[in-house]
């Protein structure tokens, strides 16, 4: 029973990281990650909806995610504000009222197990899902590859070429979209944020190519994923917690490590 469990846990571990490493790469490039933390926290609105009405809590979530960007990008179209400040003052007004909310629901939910999720808690089903995801976002990647890199370039060239930009822009929004809500409950507010940041985030520092970004932060993804869910199983370690500072630790030694090296090449040039 117990390796049953843990045999679930990380394979729903395994398919978070192929999905959120590789959106993450276009995250980065899309310079949104704030647009994925704050839809990340954002998703308590969506959690308290789901409770009250009770009603699928899967499907409510995707549908809330969904409505948050489109409203994101509405919101975002205006003379007064960048697109960050309006995603990020949509996310404090759908947090403050998902907390206003639960205060009036008759059972209350408890949002800490969604901040730091339950790996362990993963049923076969929910693994389905997320192994849908991670084709639907590798697929993505493989057909429009030329497409993405062409229109995180330069849009207006993209057009030019007859790229359909915002077609391309609109699926990787839902992917991103639907990917988060689909695993929020499991991996925690926090890991879904860190997943999408760190494995490309250090994959940058070594990449040459938009390909070689793409394939390091998969394979830096999952490797420090597997390490650190092997260590929090080995020492009775919170997974979540544990993932995330083995990350953060890899990154910080990672770029410290190649500032010093440049210097250093630097100085003797």
């Amino acid at each position: 029973m117990i390796e049953t469990i843990l045999l679930n846990s990380f394979l729903s571990l395994i398919l978070v990281v192929i999905s959120s490493s590789s959106l993450g790469v276009l995250v980065l490039w899309k310079k949104m990650s704030y647009f994925g933390d704050a839809l990340s926290h954002s998703i308590l609105f969506g959690i308290i909806i789901g409770v009250l009405f009770n009603v699928d809590q899967k499907l409510t979530l995707i549908l809330f995610c969904i409505i948050f960007s489109l409203l994101v990008v509405k919101l975002s179209r205006n003379n007064y504000f960048s697109k960050d400040t309006m995603v990020m003052i949509s996310s404090y007004f759908f947090i403050s009222f998902a907390l206003i909310l639960n205060d009036f629901a008759i059972n209350s939910v408890n949002f800490t197990s969604y901040i730091f999720g339950d790996p362990l808690s993963v049923e076969k089903k929910e693994i389905l899902y997320l192994a849908i995801i991670a084709c639907a976002v590798i697929a993505y990647i493989f057909i429009f590859y030329r497409k993405i890199i062409i229109v995180n370039i330069n849009q207006d060239l993209a057009k030019i070429e007859g790229i359909k930009v915002e077609k391309i822009n609109f699926i990787f929004l839902i992917l991103l979209t639907i990917t988060i809500a689909i695993s929020i409950q499991i991996v925690g507010i926090f890991l879904m944020t860190a997943l999408l940041i760190l494995p490309a985030s250090i994959a940058r520092i070594f990449s040459k190519s938009p390909l070689q970004m793409f394939v390091l932060s998969l394979l830096i993804g999952l490797t420090i994923s597997i390490i650190a869910f092997n260590v929090a199983n080995s020492f009775n370690l919170s997974i979540s917690p544990t993932i995330i500072f083995l990350f953060s630790l890899t990154f910080f030694v990672i770029l410290i490590s190649s500032v010093i090296l440049k210097n250093n090449t630097k100085s003797h040039l």
